[in-house]
C-alpha cells in the first residue's frame, strides 16, 4: 500500500499520511495542497461576518502541544491529549503520531516508537483575517477566524490554518515556516534577516532596577555597581521612563486610581525633564551627553531606548502641538473574544477604557522617522519597541487588525533601517499571529512575560516559556529574555561570570534553545515527574540544559493553581536521563572524524564523561535546581588520537568559546591540533583534562590561534604537573611525582591496610560484608580532580555502583591518583573493564581566560582487581617499560635494605622500596621493586611468590 503523506479528506476524516488526524469533518471544510505534500484547511459559510468560528473535526488520544496566548501579550505552552484540552487563542498545535495505515486504528498516545511522526498545525494569515485554533468540551478542534473590523467581512478561508507532517519535529517547523514565507511573502525567517551585533554582549534593562522611574543618577549608579563588581555591560536599554508623556487621569495629590498609569499619553519625541538640566552640579544636559558620558566612563558599545508602537501605552496626546502633525485621535480598542476568554489583563482593560491616542496609519512613518532621527542625533543606537499586540484591537475603520499591523510593522521597519545601520530593533509584547506573521526585518523578540528574579515561582514558568515559545518564535526572531539583571546592589556577580566574560562579550549559542524531544509532551512545571531538558548547538559542540521546574509555580488558567493560589510549594526530587542525542543535528557540527562518542563535562559538578551516541548519564536534581552539559563530539585524528575540546570550563556555556579545530599530522609522526576560539584576548589552552601517555604536549601560537602538538614518545608517563590559577605549584606526593604506576594498595577509612584483593578482617568485624572479589576493580592512575563520586558517575555507564572510593593521601589530603570500585554483581565488573580498560586518549582541551598556562595530564588504567596472592593483569605499554612488582604482606620490620638483598639473589635490583606512614614513619607492610630485565622480573616472581620474608608472606 502507498502512504500518501499530503492530507486530504476521506470519508469523512481528514488524513495525513493514511492516518486519522481528525474525524467527523464537516462537509464545509475544504482541503487544498500547498508545497511538499503540505496543505492549508479552510471552510466556507453561508453568512459573510468579520469572525467565524468553523469546526475541522474530532481530535481524540493525540499527545499534543500548543502554543497559545494566555493573555493578549505572551504566549505559553500546554500538552494534553484531546481536543477538549486546546485553550482559545492556539496559534501552534503539534501532535505526535504513529505509522498505521488503518483508517479508524487505535490511536497510540503513551510512547514514541520508531514509526512515530509529527504533524503540525499552523493556524495563519488569510487575506485581512487572522486564524486561532480552540477546542470544545466535545473534542472538537475548531479555527477562528476574525478582521477585527466590522465592515471588513467574508464567508470563506482557503489558506487558515496550514497542515504538515515529518519525522523529526524540529525541522518539521524549520521547514513549515519556510513554505508559508514563500508562498504567503508577508514575513522572513530568521535565516533571511540581519542580526543585531548586541546579541553578542553581555545587556542590562533598567525595567526591573528602576521601572518607570528611572533617571540619570540611577543608571550611573547602576553602572558605576557592575564596573565595580568586575562585570560591566557594553549593552544598555533605558527602558520606560524617558519620555515626555502626560496622564490626564492621575491628579497631582490625589492617590492613583488601578489602572490609570496606562491611560498615559506621549507629548513629545523628545527626553523628559530627568535627562535634562541646565545645572552645573546635574549628570547631563540632554541625552545625547548622558549618553556619550556613560558610554565613555563605562565602555558601552551600544545604547537603544524604550518606546511603544503606539507611542506610549495610551498612544499619543491629540491635543499635543508636537503631535498634531501626524493626525493622532482618541480610539476605544475592542478586544476579541479570544483575548478575554483566556485571562485578562489589567493595562488592556485600562486602554479599552481611557482610550487610546493612534497616530494616523498614513503618518505612522513619518512619526516614526522623525524619533528614530532624534534618537540618532543623541547617539542612541537602536530601540525596543513595545506593546505591539495593541494594535490588534484598533483595526474598527482601517482595514482591521491584520491591515493596521502590517502598516505599522512595516514603517517600523523601514524607520529602523533608515536610522538605525545595523538593524537594531527588539520587538516586545509582539506574541500575535498578526505581528509575527507581518514581520519582514525585524531579527530580535521577546520570548516570554517578564522575569522576576525574586519571585522563585515565576523562574519556572519563564525558563519553560522561553523554550517552548522558541520551538515557533526561534523561526522568526532571535529570542531574548527579558534583559533584566536586578536592582543595583543585588546582583550576583559570581552567577554573572559564569555567562560573560571580561570584555563583556557572551558565549552564544546558534540557535534559540528548545525542549529535547523527549520533553515535548510533557509538562516540565505542574506534571510532577517530568524534568525539563534545553538543547542548542555551537559550532562544535552541543550543549543541554536540565532544571526541575516542578513543585514550584503552577501554569495561569490550570485548575490547580485556581484552588491553591497561595499554598507555598512543595519541593520535588526528580531523576532523569542526559543523552549525546537529546542535541539535535548534533552530527551536522560534529565533522567527518567523530567516532560517535562523546566526552559529557557537566557544569556544576566538574564531572566529565565519555558515551557512545546512545548512552545516557542518570541525573538527580531538587527544585529549582539544573546542570548544564557540554556535548563534545570525539574527533580521531590519525590513528590513535581521539579529541574532544571542551571550552571554557568556567561559563556555562563552556563549548560556545571554540570556533573551530584543525589537525595536520606530519611526517614526523608529530600530531599538530589547531584551536580557534573566541575572538577574545588572551584565550589560550591551558590544560588537558586526560592525554595519551604515548604522546607529549607542547603548544604554541600560530597566527593568533592556539596550537596543541602531540609527538609520539619513547618517554616513561610524564610526570604531574599543574599551575594553579594563583599561579603557585600544586602540590604532588613524591610518589606521584616519580611517574610510577598508580597504587594497588589503599588505606581503609580505619587507617588499616587495604589490599588490592579485598578488605581485610578489621572491615568484616565492624560489620561490613565483603562484595565478591570478582565484582571488584582496581581504577588506577586516575585525574586527580577525579573524587569518589566522579568516579561512581563514570562507573555507571557499565552498571550498578556498589562502591567507589577513590584513595586520598592523609597528609596532603589530595588524591593518590588511585581508588576502587565494587559493581553489583561480576558481569558488570567485567562490563566495566572492557568498557574503561586502558581508557588512555586525550579526550578534552580546556580553554582559559586570562589564566597562567599550565597543562594536567595523566592516563586512566582501569584493571579488574586481582585476588589476594595474585598480580593484576597490566596492558603492555608502547614506552620503555619499568619492570617494577608490587609486594605487599611485608613484616613491619623490613625495610629497603632487606627489600633489596632478597630480590637481588634473582637479578638485578634497580630500586627496592618499602613503603612507610609519613605521620606515623611505620611501614605500611608493602613495597615496590624494579629489576633490570623482564626475565629476572619473573625469575623473581617465581621465586618468591608465596614464600616467608622474615616472619611475613610476599604477595
Amino acid at each position: 500500500m502507498t502512504i500518501t503523506a499530503a492530507p486530504g479528506i476521506k470519508d469523512g476524516c481528514l488524513m495525513v499520511r493514511d492516518k486519522v488526524l481528525l474525524a467527523q469533518v464537516p462537509e464545509n471544510v475544504v482541503i487544498s495542497a500547498a508545497a511538499c505534500d503540505s496543505a492549508f484547511a479552510g471552510a466556507t459559510s453561508s453568512t459573510p461576518s468579520s469572525r467565524h468560528v468553523f469546526s475541522l473535526g474530532v481530535l481524540e488520544r493525540y499527545r499534543f502541544l500548543c502554543l497559545f496566548r494566555a493573555k493578549i501579550w505572551w504566549m505559553i505552552p500546554r500538552v494534553g491529549k484531546s481536543g477538549s484540552e486546546i485553550p482559545m487563542e492556539t496559534q501552534m498545535l503539534l501532535l505526535e503520531a504513529t505509522e498505521n495505515p488503518a483508517l479508524h486504528d487505535e490511536l497510540s498516545s503513551e510512547t514514541s516508537t520508531g514509526d512515530t511522526f509529527y504533524i503540525l498545525l499552523l493556524p495563519a494569515l488569510d487575506g485581512q483575517f487572522r486564524t486561532s485554533l480552540q477546542g470544545t468540551s466535545a473534542n472538537e478542534l475548531q479555527f477562528c477566524i476574525e478582521s477585527g473590523d466590522a465592515n471588513v467581512q467574508t464567508s470563506q478561508a482557503f489558506e487558515a490554518v496550514f497542515i504538515n507532517s515529518g519525522d523529526n519535529p524540529f525541522e518539521l517547523i524549520k521547514n513549515s515556516i519556510k513554505i508559508l514565507e514563500k508562498h504567503k511573502g508577508t514575513f522572513g525567517r530568521i535565516q533571511n534577516k540581519k542580526i543585531p551585533a548586541h546579541l553578542d554582549w553581555f545587556g542590562w534593562c533598567t525595567w526591573d532596577a528602576f521601572y518607570s522611574k528611572v533617571n540619570p543618577q540611577g543608571i550611573k549608579d547602576g553602572l558605576q555597581r557592575f564596573l565595580e563588581g568586575g562585570c560591566s555591560p557594553k549593552f544598555l536599554i533605558i527602558d520606560d521612563g524617558w519620555q515626555e508623556t502626560v496622564n490626564e487621569f492621575c491628579k497631582e495629590g490625589e492617590a492613583p486610581i488601578e489602572g490609570t498609569q496606562f491611560a498615559a499619553r506621549l507629548v513629545d519625541i523628545k527626553e523628559n525633564s530627568k535627562f535634562k538640566s541646565s545645572g552645573s552640579d546635574d549628570i547631563c544636559t540632554d541625552l545625547r551627553e548622558f549618553i556619550d558620558k556613560i558610554k565613555e566612563k563605562y565602555g558601552l558599545k551600544f545604547v537603544y531606548v524604550w518606546h511603544a508602537l503606539a507611542g506610549y501605552w495610551g498612544g499619543v496626546m491629540p491635543s499635543s502641538e508636537t503631535m498634531k502633525k501626524y493626525n493622532p485621535k482618541l480610539v476605544y480598542p475592542i478586544q476579541s473574544p479570544g483575548n478575554i476568554g483566556n485571562q485578562r489583563d489589567i493595562a488592556m482593560d485600562s486602554m479599552e477604557k481611557y482610550g487610546v491616542g493612534i497616530i494616523d496609519p498614513c503618518k505612522i512613518f513619518d512619526f516614526y522617522n522623525d524619533l528614530h532621527s532624534y534618537l540618532i542625533s543623541s547617539n542612541v543606537d537602536g530601540v525596543k519597541v513595545d506593546i505591539q499586540n495593541l494594535i490588534e484591537t484598533l483595526g474598527t475603520g482601517y482595514g482591521g487588525r491584520v491591515t493596521l499591523t502590517r502598516k505599522y510593522q512595516e514603517a517600523l521597519e523601514q524607520s529602523i533601517a533608515r536610522n538605525f545601520k545595523d538593524n537594531n530593533l527588539i520587538c516586545c509584547m509582539s506574541h500575535n499571529s498578526d505581528s509575527i506573521y507581518s514581520s519582514r526585518k525585524s531579527a530580535v523578540a521577546r520570548a516570554s512575560e517578564d522575569f522576576m528574579p525574586r519571585e522563585s515561582t515565576f523562574q519556572t514558568l519563564h525558563i519553560a516559556s522561553v523554550a517552548f515559545n522558541s520551538l515557533l518564535l526561534g523561526r522568526l526572531w532571535f529570542q531574548t529574555g527579558t534583559c533584566s539583571i536586578d536592582k543595583p546592589g543585588n546582583h550576583d556577580f559570581k552567577l554573572l561570570k559564569k555567562l560573560v566574560l571580561p570584555d563583556g562579550s557572551i558565549l552564544r549559542a546558534r540557535h534559540a534553545g528548545r525542549p529535547t524531544r523527549d520533553c515535548l509532551f510533557a509538562d516540565p512545571v505542574t506534571d510532577g515527574k517530568s524534568l525539563l531538558k534545553i538543547w542548542n548547538l555551537n559550532k562544535l559542540s552541543g550543549v543541554i540544559g536540565i532544571f526541575n521546574c516542578q513543585g514550584a509555580g503552577s501554569w495561569p488558567m490550570k485548575q490547580a493553581a485556581e484552588e491553591m493560589p497561595n499554598v507555598p510549594f512543595t519541593p520535588l526530587t526528580l531523576s532523569g536521563n542526559v543523552r549525546p542525542t537529546d542535541v539535535e543535528f548534533l552530527r551536522e557540527v560534529a565533522g567527518e572524524d567523530w567516532n560517535e562518542e562523546s566526552a559529557v563535562y557537566a557544569f556544576n559538578s566538574g564531572s566529565l564523561s565519555v558515551l557512545p551516541k546512545n548512552g545516557s548519564l542518570e541525573v538527580c536534581l531538587a527544585t529549582l535546581e539544573g546542570e548544564i552539559y557540554t556535548i563534545s563530539p570525539i574527533r580521531v585524528f590519525g590513528q590513535d588520537i581521539h579529541f574532544a575540546p571542551i571550552g571554557l570550563l568556567d561559563m556555562y556555556n563552556s563549548g560556545g568559546a571554540v570556533e573551530a579545530v584543525n589537525c595536520r599530522i606530519t611526517d614526523s609522526s608529530e600530531c599538530r591540533i589547531k584551536i580557534k576560539g573566541e575572538d577574545v584576548a588572551d584565550l589560550e589552552p591551558t590544560r588537558a583534562l586526560s592525554l595519551s601517555v604515548t604522546s607529549d604536549w607542547t603548544q604554541r601560537e600560530e597566527e593568533g590561534d592556539s596550537t596543541i602538538t602531540l609527538t609520539e614518545s619513547e618517554q616513561e608517563e610524564p610526570t604531574w604537573e599543574n599551575k594553579a590559577s594563583d599561579g603557585a605549584e600544586a602540590q604532588v606526593s613524591d610518589w606521584e611525582a616519580d611517574g610510577e604506576d598508580a597504587v594497588v594498595e589503599a588505606v581503609g577509612s580505619d587507617g588499616e591496610s587495604v589490599k588490592e584483593g579485598g578488605f581485610e578482617e578489621a572491615d568484616t568485624e565492624e560489620g561490613f560484608v565483603e562484595p565478591p572479589e570478582d565484582a571488584k576493580i582496581f581504577v588506577g592512575n586516575l585525574p586527580y580532580d577525579v573524587d569518589s563520586q566522579k568516579l561512581a558517575m563514570l562507573f555507571e555507564q557499565a552498571g550498578t555502583v556498589e562502591i567507589a572510593e577513590v584513595i586520598y593521601n592523609r597528609e596532603t589530603d589530595s588524591s593518590r591518583g588511585f581508588g576502587f570500585v565494587t559493581m553489583s554483581v561480576v558481569e558488570e565488573a567485567e562490563k566495566a573493564v572492557e568498557m574503561f580498560h586502558r581508557y588512555s586518549f586525550l579526550i578534552a582541551v580546556v580553554l582559559s581566560y586570562k589564566m597562567p598556562r599550565g597543562f594536567k595530564w595523566k592516563t586512566l588504567d582501569r584493571n579488574k582487581a586481582a585476588p589476594r596472592g595474585s598480580r593484576p593483569e597490566r596492558p603492555p605499554r608502547v614506552y620503555e617499560p619499568a619492570f617494577r612488582i608490587y609486594v605487599g604482606n611485608l613484616p613491619w620490620d623490613l625495610d629497603n635494605a632487606r627489600l633489596e638483598q632478597v630480590f637481588s639473589e634473582h637479578g638485578k635490583v634497580v630500586d627496592a622500596r618499602v613503603v612507610y606512614d609519613r605521620e606515623t614513619g611505620r611501614s605500611r607492610g608493602f613495597g615496590f621493586v624494579t629489576m633490570s630485565t623482564e626475565t629476572e622480573l619473573n625469575d623473581a616472581i617465581a621465586a618468591l611468590d608465596g614464600q616467608t620474608l622474615d616472619g611475613g608472606q610476599s604477595e
